[in-house]
């Protein structure tokens, strides 16, 4: 059976041909790891309050979601339900709070890194990561 032209093991064989290999050889001293992951996502489906703050910090925006998944690094929100406000049109932030099951009340702030509004999805890099004891 031939491999999937789209497989993970065919898309690395094509970058270890290219000059970008050097570079990711240089990061990575595995270049069979290069494009995994640092931080292996955990999968969740909890609630979440969210607000998007604009540049100077002002709330654009609130609502609910569902925390997809997270890592060391970041989250996943998806299931996203505007309260008050919709997408800004420029630079913003967000910061959202656990508000139920095993975590609950962690809340956390970040950078946004991509969305997707046609499925109301956001990923986010944390900034800051705080538990209310």
């Amino acid at each position: 059976m031939a491999p999937k032209s789209t497989s993970h093991r065919i898309t690395l064989e094509r970058i270890k041909e290219t000059r970008a290999a050097g570079g990711i050889v240089a990061e990575k001293n595995d270049p069979r790891i290069a494009c995994r992951r640092e931080f292996k996502r955990e999968m969740t489906n909890q609630r979440v309050e969210f607000r998007l703050l604009d540049s100077e910090g002002r709330r654009v925006a609130t609502g609910s979601a569902i925390l997809v998944d997270y890592s060391p690094q970041g989250a996943q929100l998806s299931h996203i339900i505007f309260e008050d406000g919709f997408w800004p049109d420029g630079e913003f932030s967000v910061n959202f709070k656990v508000t139920g099951g095993p975590y609950e009340g962690v809340t956390a702030y970040g950078t946004p890194l991509r969305f997707a509004a046609s499925r109301a999805n956001l990923a986010l890099r944390f900034d800051g990561l705080y538990v209310k004891l």
